[in-house]
């Protein structure tokens, strides 16, 4: 049977083997001469998180007091490399029971000093209290590229916030 105007083309669909063999190896070169520079950006951004999980903490610690008529605890063992929230219940604070009560590590190659933290032995605290309060204080943060990260209260009834200093220089607001 002959149907008029209808030519048998083959129409061609994907791609060959051979062509995506070939896209493979080009992008395996590619990403392979990207990645050693990508390691300082990883580095960098792992001071960033640290920054913003302790500034999500004190926010928590700082609505729940108040929520709860308690008070909280921002802790930082700095023996174990460790920081977590407590809240006081019966004259004694306690690690919180959920998500936000979890020891968060600070990895080793970032240094962490405090500004207007009270101490017991080796562990440095802030507290948050019932009216919305804490203490006007400063956490510093600095990893082994001298990127610098602040965790500043800038007042008792203010929030924390993360402030990123440029070339190691200090936040104008100080």
């Amino acid at each position: 049977m002959f149907i008029r105007g209808y030519n048998r083309v083959l129409v061609r669909h994907g791609f060959t083997l051979l062509e995506l063999i070939l896209v493979m190896i080009i992008l395996c070169t590619v990403l392979g001469m990207a990645t050693p520079s990508l390691r300082g950006f990883f580095s960098s951004r792992q001071i960033k998180d640290i920054g913003e999980q302790m500034v999500a903490l004190t926010q928590y610690a700082k609505t729940q007091s108040v929520y709860r008529s308690q008070y909280y605890r921002m802790n930082f063992d700095l023996d174990k490399r460790k920081y977590w929230l407590s809240a006081l219940e019966k004259s004694e604070y306690k690690r919180l029971e959920n998500d936000f009560g979890s020891k968060f590590t600070i990895p080793a190659d970032i240094e962490i000093d405090f500004e207007n933290f009270s101490r017991e032995a080796s562990l440095f605290y802030v507290e948050f209290n019932p009216e919305g309060y804490s203490k006007q204080c400063r956490i510093i943060l600095e990893d082994d590229k001298r990127n610098y990260i602040d965790v500043v209260c800038y007042g008792p009834a203010e929030n924390f916030e993360m402030v990123e200093r440029i070339y190691g220089k200090k936040d104008q607001r100080q």
